[in-house]
């Protein structure tokens, strides 16, 4: 099977020759390999991302390209490589931006936008791969209300680079498109801890966000669909950040299944995603109606995923996506990766609805060459194990 009929069909349920096995390689992972900056790799990600796709089949994987939303208020590097918008979509929403360097790798950027109705202001700190909301646009009420009438229309975003990019990566690649869920995208607008207690003080103006970001979320989906990409990333990272079974049902689950339903209906496949804990959350998320579940992180990363329980729970239900610990990599002998691989395919793998995921990104957490050797090692030890182990089974 080629690369993306071999995703196509796990995230399906349809016979496989042996699990697909990806990995997110890091932004500096990928500077130190390809010996290029953070911004040529994105430039070549966009215009030329047979390299990347290369790498990736060299070293054994089923190559993955992730790109990312054309959001306001992160990935911003990113988002401008490959989005733009004509001039007349940003007549009521014109973007004044001041950068303030803080050091050699960290910038703050602050942006405000003069709308008829009024101001809207927020911030961001940007490292080399990490974007980091430093002040909210949604302060008050009347801020949601300016974006509600003035943001312009999801539609009027041009695509045409991401359109390229999918032709280009053929059936080589799997494109999945990193796609902020609606609770995720509150959060970065109006602040995590100021949202999670508006769900005490204000149900109603939570609400009220939700429906705005529901309403654009669908309309975008059914947007980016024309580019070809194959599925979304549903990103919900904090589903499982101290709220309750009760609170997610009742504030986020109702909105997720509309945005999952739509992006289906359209024809992309949906990977909800999780990469904290979620067990507690693990039948609700699944009745999102969502194809894959990621990234199944376990206790020893900072999760709660255990790979036997939700395969037991909801492995007929929904492909399981994830639950390798790429942290091995750099610091452990050959014969434990093979040992991690064969656990998961174990936990997993029966009945074909599993891909052989890292949990998140391949950093390079290396300081010495020694140590990155071992890392490019062990990762076609991982390879090599998956799919020779992964067709036995």
């Amino acid at each position: 099977m080629k690369t993306l009929e071999r995703f196509r069909a796990a995230f399906k349920g349809e016979p496989v020759d042996r699990p697909p096995i990806c990995g997110w390689l890091g932004l500096p992972f990928l500077n130190r390999l390809l010996k290029k900056t953070p911004r040529q790799v994105l430039e070549d990600i966009v215009a030329r991302p047979e390299e990347i796709i290369q790498l990736q089949e060299d070293l054994g994987m089923d190559p993955l390209l992730i790109t990312v939303d054309d959001r306001w208020f992160s990935m911003y590097r990113f988002w401008r490589l490959l989005y733009s918008y004509p001039p007349e979509a940003l007549e009521t929403w014109p973007i004044q931006e001041r950068v303030e360097r803080i050091s050699e790798d960290v910038i703050h950027r602050h942006f405000k936008v003069q709308t008829p109705g009024g101001e809207v202001t927020w911030g961001m700190s940007m490292g080399e791969s990490q974007v980091v909301e430093t002040y909210n646009a949604i302060k008050e009420e009347k801020d949601l209300d300016l974006l509600i009438k003035y943001m312009p229309d999801p539609e009027t975003a041009n695509i045409d680079k991401l359109t390229a990019l999918t032709r280009l990566a053929g059936d080589r690649a799997f494109i999945t498109h990193n796609f902020i869920g609606i609770w995720g995208e509150a959060a970065n607008m109006r602040g995590l801890v100021t949202l999670a207690t508006d769900i005490f003080d204000r149900p109603k103006f939570v609400h009220k966000i939700s429906e705005f970001l529901m309403n654009r979320s669908i309309r975008r989906v059914r947007h980016l669909a024309q580019s070809g990409i194959h599925s979304i990333l549903y990103d919900q990272s904090w589903v499982g950040v101290g709220f309750s079974p009760d609170q997610y049902r009742k504030f986020m689950l109702p909105y997720d299944r509309q945005v999952v339903k739509a992006a289906q209906e359209a024809g992309i496949l949906v990977s909800y995603h999780n990469c904290g804990r979620g067990m507690a959350f693990l039948e609700d998320m699944v009745s999102t109606g969502a194809d894959a579940l990621e990234t199944l992180t376990p206790a020893e990363r900072s999760g709660d995923f255990d790979l036997v329980e939700t395969k037991r729970r909801v492995g007929q239900d929904i492909t399981l996506n994830g639950a390798f610990n790429e942290r091995l990599f750099p610091r452990v002998e050959a014969q434990e990766v093979k040992d991690e691989v064969r656990r998961c395919i174990d936990a997993a793998g029966e009945g074909g609805r599993y891909v052989l995921r890292t949990c998140g990104q391949i950093f390079d957490t290396a300081n010495t060459t020694i140590e990155t050797e071992r890392t490019l090692d062990n990762i076609r030890v991982w390879t090599e194990t998956g799919r020779e182990y992964g067709c036995s089974n």
